[in-house]
């Protein structure tokens, strides 16, 4: 009991007015928020007043709990649907993320052979780069040979 007192005591008292009557509320909440729900409920509370004017104050009371509570669970429903499609949308984009890793995954390994082929390819295209090369010495002293050997029979005549 004397907790629920020293509770008590944190509470904040904010005077709203719902349908003309004044209540006193103890709450621990901002006194802004306390005063938009008592508006809205108010304004819900004088649309059925206004729709229904024979109906007595407490079943005005029970009809807007019952308007507002049908709006909640509407609201309620509209969310939970976004949000089932929100995790689906999201189970679907981790899959195509899963599924770009993997052909990332394959194409760097493509790329790494490739690589690896390139070199041994420039390695080839340098072997026979230097094989050109000494072909062309070869022939180019085969070719003053020939000439050495001509002008010497033609030296002879």
């Amino acid at each position: 009991m004397d907790e629920n007192i020293r509770r008590d005591d944190n509470l904040k008292r904010i005077e709203v007015k719902i349908a003309g009557m004044n209540y006193v509320l103890k709450t621990d909440e901002d006194e802004e928020y306390i005063m938009k729900i008592a508006n809205f409920i108010n304004k819900k509370m004088s649309e059925v007043i206004a729709n229904e004017p024979h109906l007595s104050t407490s079943l005005s009371a029970m009809l807007t709990a019952f308007l507002i509570t049908d709006e909640y669970f509407k609201h309620l429903q509209v969310c939970e649907e976004k949000l089932s499609a929100q995790t689906n949308d999201t189970e679907r984009y981790q899959r195509e993320i899963e599924e770009y890793k993997e052909k990332l995954k394959e194409a760097e390994e493509k790329i790494a052979e490739q690589t690896e082929q390139i070199e041994k390819l420039n390695e080839i295209i340098l072997s026979l780069n230097q094989e050109l090369e000494n072909t062309k010495l070869e022939l180019e002293r085969t070719k003053k040979e020939l000439d050495d050997f001509i002008n010497t029979f033609d030296g002879d005549r």
